[in-house]
């Protein structure tokens, strides 16, 4: 028992090889202060003067995102005629920006606000930088899937559908690629405690291999922006195409023409909106960290946390807007969702044996 007792202990001090990469990124971090002690914690102070505004903003963003969120993911759980290939993306979608809500934003704001930086333990530390990126990627991923699947509905309209397991092998692939894909940032995020300064980091570094961590950061923007925009745009350019071209056989009164045309407005107006929303509301962060790869000092750096913030607010938007543009535009969803908050009294029922109950 003292034995397993020793060796526990032990499992709990740093090795050696951990205390000098620890000396190493506590150098690498005094250095890079040490040119201007006076603006060292200026960017910090700065930040803590836009706090009463940022935190509001960034609480409406968790409020809306995991509310509506839950909402679609709620209405195709339960409802089984949502029930099909394209409703379960859109249920994955809503998971994973529900899970980004919960997971980016508090821990996000608490690392940037608090005196003493992470304070959540040095597990939490490799735990919350892998689920944040990786919730990140899901959602990006998903939404490539939605666009390409609606563009083969669209499209061929004639050819066999998506099947459920076809899906469901998509949306695994989907988690492991974004998993697979975050490990080469984990394997180089460090816990490191200041004890003496009263602080502690939890950050990405890539000791002496500058290289490859740029490799990494434009392969990541490669795949996580550039082509999946690539493929929405794509993807939503054929289906208004299609749409734009498409004749209703038989004849058709004046009305129905009109009607057949309002509807290829509106969904010309919904797919641009949805590649409008994907672009801009990432986009922002993208270009924030290019420019920090390509050279940290084209950032000033008195508003480098402030506008590193900023960014990460305007990305984090995106799951607010998702449940409104790819659930709650849709007919079907909006009849489900009043479906459950509405009453309905049976018909035909005697006034004695009336019941009412809610229809999910």
């Amino acid at each position: 028992m003292e034995g397993n007792d020793s060796d526990s202990a032990g499992d709990l001090l740093p090795s050696p090889v951990e205390e000098q990469r620890e000396d190493y990124i506590y150098e690498v971090v005094v250095q890079s202060n040490s040119t201007n002690p006076s603006s060292q914690f200026a960017d910090v102070a700065l930040l803590q003067t836009f706090k009463p505004l940022i935190i509001p903003c960034y609480v409406l963003v968790v409020v809306v995102g995991v509310f509506g969120n839950y909402m679609l993911f709620y209405i195709i759980c339960r409802a089984r005629k949502m029930h099909n290939v394209t409703n379960f993306f859109i249920g994955n979608l809503a998971f994973s920006d529900m899970l980004m809500c919960v997971t980016c934003v508090p821990f996000t704001l608490a690392y940037a606000f608090n005196p003493h930086g992470w304070v959540f333990g040095r597990f939490m530390c490799y735990v919350v930088f892998l689920i944040q990126p990786v919730t990140v990627y899901v959602s990006v991923f998903t939404l490539t899937a939605i666009a390409v699947d609606r563009y083969y509905a669209t499209v061929y309209p004639l050819k066999k559908r998506t099947s459920v397991a076809t899906c469901a092998i998509v949306l695994t692939g989907i988690w492991l690629l974004s998993c697979g894909l975050v490990a080469p940032a984990v394997a180089h995020t460090y816990h490191v405690e200041f004890k003496e300064e009263g602080f502690t980091i939890c950050e990405e570094f890539w000791l002496g291999q500058e290289k490859e961590r740029q490799a990494y950061a434009y392969s990541t923007l490669l795949v996580t922006y550039v082509l999946p925009l690539s493929a929405v745009c794509v993807s939503y350019l054929c289906i208004s195409v299609k749409l734009r071209n498409s004749v209703a056989p038989g004849h058709r009164t004046q009305d129905q023409a009109d009607a057949q045309q309002a509807r290829k407005r509106k969904i010309f107006r919904l797919v641009a909106l949805l590649v409008a929303v994907f672009a801009v509301c990432w986009l922002p962060i993208h270009v924030f960290n290019v420019l920090r790869d390509i050279d940290i000092r084209l950032i000033n750096k008195r508003h480098f946390l402030l506008i590193q913030l900023l960014c990460h607010l305007c990305a984090m938007s995106s799951s607010c807007c998702n449940p409104f543009l790819y659930a709650w535009l849709h007919d079907r969803f909006r009849t489900e969702l009043k479906k459950m908050f509405t009453y309905h009294h049976r018909v035909g029922i005697p006034v004695n044996h009336c019941a009412a109950s809610v229809v999910l």
